[in-house]
């Protein structure tokens, strides 16, 4: 048995398509669905338990973070297999069930996903290697899409090809892996409010002796971070403090050091540059999300 988590906050839209796109194509005989809402401001999400009556809906009277939410979701679930599915993402295709398969047929099989796509079906980032100084640096300074064209091309080979690959994570928009190996790597990490969670679950999954897989012709859509979006400071403030927190789990003291000297330093460019970068409301947010995660690194 499958069992569908999604954790839900204020993206009614999206959540319906989401839900439709998964009843139309998953074909597994025998899956269940929970939708966890963090207590939206939207209550129209109160409304689709009656379009959706097989669906399990479980209103949070708190907003529980992704990672509090999904844990709690896995809790709830009756199956050997868990999708955690963003509640923005829409099904073109039955790109559950060969994954299904792989993992049952490879004991070694961690976390599972398919390639996401935007919209307009064109690529979208959502796999990685191992984190590393080039991609703090990427990450911090602004050249990440350099980087990852960079990457993809040498990767160009795997992302056209009609197999799995292995990689080191996968985007927590869409995982699918035995419920057995998420318990034993003890779930999601709930120190992690939003952002980082799903590269901290894969590395404790690798560090457990599994391999995660991305499945390149396996395709879909993922409209990205549309929630976190109307919220540009809180988007801004929790990146930062998931990257302070990654760093004290998975680096030394050592290079822990240098990677926040690293954030600092592109914190204060950001700074520099979001005048010219970004306009309106966003431009006032980001700006303050900078100096807010600015503080973090010298309060810690």
């Amino acid at each position: 048995m499958l069992s569908i988590i999604i954790v839900h906050y204020n993206t009614v839209i999206e959540l319906d398509q989401c839900l439709h796109s998964v009843l139309t194509f998953i074909k597994e005989s025998e899956f269940e669905v929970i939708v966890l809402d963090n207590n939206s401001p939207d209550r129209a999400v109160e409304e689709l338990p009656n379009r959706y009556p097989a669906v399990n809906f479980i209103f949070s009277k708190e907003n529980l973070g992704f990672s509090k939410g999904n844990n709690f979701g896995a809790s709830q679930s009756y199956g050997e297999y868990l999708l955690f599915l963003n509640p923005d993402t829409i099904l073109i295709e039955d790109c559950v069930t060969p994954l299904i398969n792989f993992i049952s047929a490879n004991s070694n099989a961690g976390v599972c996903s398919p390639m996401l796509v935007y919209k307009d079906l064109s690529f979208q980032n959502s796999t990685g290697s191992k984190m590393g100084i080039l991609y703090e640096s990427a990450e911090a300074f602004m050249f990440i899409n350099l980087y990852r064209k960079i990457r993809n091309r040498i990767n160009k080979k795997y992302l056209i090809a009609k197999k799995p690959f292995a990689v080191s994570w996968t985007s927590g928009a869409f995982m699918v892996l035995k419920k057995s190996i998420f318990e034993e790597a003890g779930g999601f990490n709930e120190n992690y409010f939003l952002n980082y969670e799903d590269h901290d679950l894969c590395k404790r999954i690798e560090d457990k002796g599994y391999t995660n897989y991305h499945f390149p012709y396996l395709k879909c859509i993922h409209l990205d971070q549309t929630s976190q979006k109307k919220d540009y400071i809180s988007f801004v403030y929790n990146r930062y403090l998931s990257r302070i927190i990654y760093g004290r789990k998975h680096y030394n003291i050592f290079f822990r050091f240098i990677v926040n000297f690293i954030h600092i330093n592109g914190l204060i460019l950001r700074l520099m540059l979001v005048y010219f970068v970004y306009n309106g409301n966003e431009r006032i947010q980001r700006g303050r999300g900078y100096l807010k995660s600015l503080k973090l690194y010298f309060d810690n």
